[in-house]
């Protein structure tokens, strides 16, 4: 498996796997898969230049993540793992490279918005030192 950082030159690849997730899990996302597919290349485009953008390759896209700066430190958003790679630490090694990135740009907190009912994704970011935030469905981790 590799992790490709997405840069805007290659905005098809974060388009394409970004409406793979919207399809095969619409309710784990605060978009739709009719929303996003009305966006323009250009939006894609703009979209792959904001923040980070990983896609996990096996050979072909299986998982995304991104994250983005905010006031209240980096926001990690977007992360989805196919099916077929569920459980076999795709999401954890995502997870490490967001949170290796935070540290070598400076950010003090990284925060996610998790659903209560996704128990999987909750168990990940917990083993992976996240903390409930006090917002409902948020967690954070604090960089040391």
């Amino acid at each position: 498996m590799q992790i490709h950082q997405v840069t805007p030159g290659d905005w098809e690849l974060w388009r394409d796997t970004r409406l793979d997730a919207l399809a095969s899990d619409p309710e784990e996302f605060g978009s739709t898969l009719a929303r996003e597919q009305k966006y323009s290349d250009d939006d894609w485009r703009a979209r792959a230049a904001e923040g980070l953008k990983l896609v996990a390759l096996d050979p072909r896209p299986v998982a995304l993540v991104a994250a983005s700066a905010t006031p209240e430190g980096l926001y990690l958003y977007s992360m989805w793992v196919r099916d077929s790679h569920r459980g076999r630490g795709v999401g954890e090694v995502l997870v490490r490279t967001v949170l290796t990135w935070a540290v070598d740009e400076g950010w003090k907190i990284v925060r996610l918005r998790v659903y209560d009912h996704n128990a999987p994704a909750r168990r990940l970011y917990g083993r992976l030192g996240f903390v409930d935030a006090e917002e409902p469905e948020h967690m954070e981790f604090r960089v040391s």
